[in-house]
């Protein structure tokens, strides 16, 4: 085992933790002057890259690493997650804008500054970028102060949608109102793109202090839903958890949409959700989203027949029953969310080894030196994933885990 980072941020120490080189199939390291980036295929021939902060490294030079890793394999990036503390996003100043949109910008494309809301000043703990290949064609998209807020872009059987860190515009709202405001906002920028909400196939939720109205974010998105037959359709993979942003608004979303298109010889996109064989469905206790979906693709890469992507949504130790498992017990709840995840990579044929990216959520940052030991004890590979310091949707919650899975449709 190698150590790549330790999380220390410029005059803040955050913690040190040693973490091991991914062994996932999918996943390549690269070695650099400031530590080891991951990087792993996702489907549209989305490219994830992701690190966990040098000693020292600040959140912008972080991206700057991994976006600058992406152009270098003739990349572009579109989209990313910095979790630190929130307020260096207005540090950073970063508003991508179209003036900025050249080859040699640092971060022309929408980041989201995230941590909760006590998270140390200057702490940086990792971050991740999701690329595409330069030469994909892509479509930017901008908000109406000419910001950019997401791309789009096509492969033979799909189109994709991929926007990132929108905030509702009215900050000093009731937190329910800017809830439904996101969502609003959320319908609006999928169909000036051309998709429509039924074409959601992923959503990330960062709601500051969380544990606060998590029930009032549920119920505007339940009646969101309902309002527009969701339930009806494809519920859609998620996360939510508490971490605030650097607009000051309540919640920040990340969202994919994809739009498999027609094909009269057969083969194209399959979407579908999948169930979780160690949990109940999430709107057993009035939670909306699918515990994954699975994207299979039958026309790229074409040598293999395709590719199938398994999306995890937000992971923690919660029951069959709905119930949380294992309150107090750090160890434990680690190890059934571990449990879970391994369930549904199981039921879909594939295991650790497919793992492209992971994101690990602690509300405490002390705790997340447990996650290697208890990696270790469950057997487990060393997979890609990035510390985040976020509150879990319920205050007996201790850590949670969402990850992506890529394999060749043909293995």
């Amino acid at each position: 085992m190698s150590p790549i980072n330790s999380l220390v941020s410029p005059g803040k120490i955050c913690g040190e933790f040693k973490s091991t080189e991914s062994e996932s199939a999918n996943t390549e390291s690269t070695d650099t002057a400031a530590g080891i980036i991951q990087m792993a295929p996702l489907s549209g021939n989305m490219v994830s890259l992701s690190a966990n902060a040098h000693s020292g490294e600040s959140a912008e030079a972080l991206l700057v690493r991994l976006s600058g890793e992406a152009r270098r394999r003739r990349l572009t990036p579109v989209q990313a997650n910095a979790f630190c503390d929130p307020a260096l996003g207005k540090q950073t100043g970063h508003s991508p804008s179209p003036a900025a949109l050249n080859p040699n910008a640092a971060l022309a494309f929408p980041t989201a500054f995230l941590g909760r809301h006590d998270t140390p000043d200057g702490c940086v703990l990792g971050a991740r970028v999701t690329a595409i290949p330069a030469n994909s064609g892509h479509h930017w998209i901008f908000d109406e102060h000419g910001a950019v807020c997401g791309a789009k872009w096509e492969t033979p059987d799909a189109r994709y949608l991929l926007l990132g860190a929108l905030t509702p515009a009215d900050t000093s709202a009731p937190r329910d109102r800017q809830a439904a405001a996101a969502w609003l906002l959320l319908q609006k920028r999928l169909e000036s793109a051309g998709f429509t909400l039924g074409n959601l196939v992923r959503t990330w939720f960062f709601n500051d202090h969380i544990l606060d109205w998590y029930a009032d974010f549920n119920r505007v998105r339940n009646a969101f839903f309902n309002e527009h037959n969701i339930f009806g359709t494809l519920v859609p993979a998620s996360t939510g958890v508490g971490a605030c942003n650097a607009a000051g608004a309540a919640l920040s979303l990340d969202a994919l949409a994809i739009a498999p298109k027609r094909k009269s010889s057969g083969g194209g996109m399959r979407i579908e959700a999948v169930a979780s064989p160690l949990q109940c469905a999430a709107h057993d206790y009035k939670s909306a989203f699918s515990r994954a979906v699975e994207c299979t693709s039958t026309q790229t890469p074409p040598a293999t027949g395709g590719s199938r992507h398994l999306l995890v949504s937000g992971t923690a130790s919660i029951g069959p029953d709905g119930k949380t498992a294992h309150a107090g017990d750090l160890d434990a709840q680690i190890d059934l969310s571990l449990r879970v995840v391994g369930a549904i990579l199981k039921l879909r044929g594939m295991d650790w080894r497919d793992t492209s990216r992971a994101i690990l959520y602690f509300p405490k940052i002390e705790w997340m030196s447990r996650w290697e030991a208890r990696r270790e004890a469950l057997g487990l590979p060393p997979i890609p994933g990035i510390f985040a310091h976020c509150d879990i949707c319920r205050d007996d919650l201790l850590f949670e885990i969402e990850m992506d899975a890529w394999k060749e449709a043909a293995k």
